[in-house]
This record gives structure tokens, sequence and C-alpha cells, in this order.
């Protein structure tokens, strides 16, 4: 009987964790896996050797208490292009103003992450000041957020500002970035490298 009792509290403990878990998704970091990761510097790395631009591959830049780490910085004669490479696996919902975003990975856990487009902004921010400092303000900076997971579904407007790397690697392809805008590559290098 007393056993009895104890296997039937376990059990309903375990009911009750199992629900609280479900209305009650665990928050942090997204599930994420370094799917493809690679893939996208590989694909920055190709088009700077290609067009003869610098490339920073993985960057990180400190200005006051700001930082910023972007997995691939392609400098070149068109501007600035730094890439934040996603590998989020499962469902992921979103829109560019929300400040959080959904994963929905297997087993349906629910996952809450900062909103990348927005993060990809103040990158671009950051990236300016450090340009600004060193009178460089006519650079055009972009930061492009791409998800290279074969596996993820993006439930995200087109208007979001995202890319798959399929996606990514068209874009690298578009004559904005084979204009030369008569910037000095290597000033802007130095600037990008120096961060004060």
């Amino acid at each position: 009987m007393v056993v009895s009792l104890i296997i039937l509290v376990g059990m309903l403990g375990l009911l009750l964790w199992y629900i609280y878990r479900r209305r009650n998704p665990k928050q942090g970091a997204p599930k994420s896996s370094t799917d493809n990761i690679g893939a996208a510097v590989s694909a920055a790395r190709w088009f700077a050797q290609t067009n003869g631009y610098r490339i920073i591959a993985p960057y990180t830049l400190t200005r006051g208490e700001k930082t910023t780490t972007l997995d691939a910085l392609v400098i070149g004669y068109f501007g600035v292009l730094g890439v934040k490479a996603l590998g989020y696996n499962g469902e992921v919902y979103g829109d560019a103003d929300e400040e959080e975003w959904l994963q929905v990975g297997a087993k349906e856990t629910r996952t809450y992450f900062a909103n990348p487009i927005r993060q990809a902004a103040a990158d671009v921010r950051l990236l300016r000041d450090a340009l600004f400092a060193h009178k460089l303000k006519q650079v055009p900076v972009e930061v492009v957020c791409v998800f290279t997971s074969p596996r993820a579904q993006l439930a995200l407007p087109r208007s979001t500002g995202h890319y798959t790397l399929k996606e990514f690697k068209a874009l690298l392809r578009k004559d904005k970035y084979q204009q030369d805008n008569g910037f000095d590559v290597e000033k802007v290098e130095k600037a990008l490298q120096t961060g004060k």
C-alpha cells in the first residue's frame, strides 16, 4: 500500500512537472546547431577572394561597453558587409519589430531568443561609429542574418530581411557588391580593426 502511494505521488509529480514545462517554456539561447554555418563563412570568403576584397572571419568589435561579434566581415570597394550565420533548426517564428523570436524544436520544445534582425541593426550602428571615428562617413554598412540549416522552417515575413544560405549566395552576386565606390579598402579595414 505504501509503495503504491509513493509510486502514485511520483507519477503525479512527473505529470505536474510536464504540464508546467509545457506552459512555461525555457527561455534563453535557442536550440541551435552548427549546420552549414561554415558554409555561410565560406561563401563570404569566396566572394571576397574572387573580388579582391578583404575578409575578417570571425570578427569582433568593442567600442566602450558595446560589442558586436560577426561570423564574417567583408570589406570592399562597395562598402562593408557583415554576416551573422544562424544555424537554428526546427520552426522559427518572428517579425522585424518583435523583441523576441520563437523557435519550436523537437518534441514541440519552445525557446524564445533575441530578434537577430534588431541585433544586426545594432551591429551596423557600432560599425558605423567605428568608421565615423576615423572620419569615414560615406561608407555603406550592412549586416545580414543568414539562416544556414536546411532543416529550419522559417515562418518569417519576407520583409524581415533574413536570408537562407541559397539566398545569401544569390545576394552576393548582385551588382551593388561589384560596384567600385572608390573607398580605400585598407583604410576602412584598419578603422574597423582598431575600433577606436
